[in-house]
């Protein structure tokens, strides 16, 4: 739905996946993983400890930190043109860079243990099972709030945010 086009691809699914030749970091994953060291969240009020993203993160990064071209695919020996000379994630909302300081935390453990030090602030992780997920290691990841598959909610949000209502599935401030 964005501005940024490919010049003249039109299968929208191989910036991402490929049949053959795709990366072993996720099924049919397209792309080569970002090797930057990023710095990661930091808050006098955080008790968890997010470090280096993993997991589906990384592939999110992949594009949305700007320092791989966009048409730049396992699948192919040639980087996809984009239109209007474009390479990487122009600068805005969804070009995140290598400083995730001040962006919601990622690839931390969401622990019970965590939401209780919280006192009461946090939702229990078991609670979790509606839109908002944490992946298969009980991590939160990019994907815990966004479905690059459906923009129906708009910045590919799981769910609408009209009164905070994504952050509420997590965040209840007392």
């Amino acid at each position: 739905p964005g501005t940024v086009k490919a010049a003249t691809e039109t299968e929208t699914c191989l910036f991402c996946h490929a049949p053959h030749n795709a990366s072993p970091a996720a099924a049919l994953w397209n792309r080569r993983l970002p090797s930057n060291t990023y710095t990661p969240y930091t808050s006098s009020t955080t008790l968890s400890s997010p470090g280096q993203p993993n997991g589906s993160s990384l592939l999110c990064l992949s594009c949305h930190d700007g320092t791989i071209a966009l048409g730049e695919v396992l699948s192919r020996t040639t980087p996809i043109a984009m239109a209007g000379g474009v390479t990487t994630l122009p600068a805005g909302v969804g070009r995140l860079g290598t400083d995730l300081s001040d962006d919601h935390p990622i690839s931390f453990a969401y622990t019970a243990a965590l939401a209780s030090a919280h006192g009461g602030e946090l939702a229990n992780p078991a609670t979790l099972t509606g839109k908002v997920k944490l992946d298969a290691n009980g991590q939160m990841q990019c994907a815990s709030c966004h479905d690059a598959h459906d923009n129906t909610n708009g910045m590919f949000l799981v769910m609408p945010n009209q009164a905070s209502a994504l952050c509420q599935a997590c965040h209840s401030k007392t």
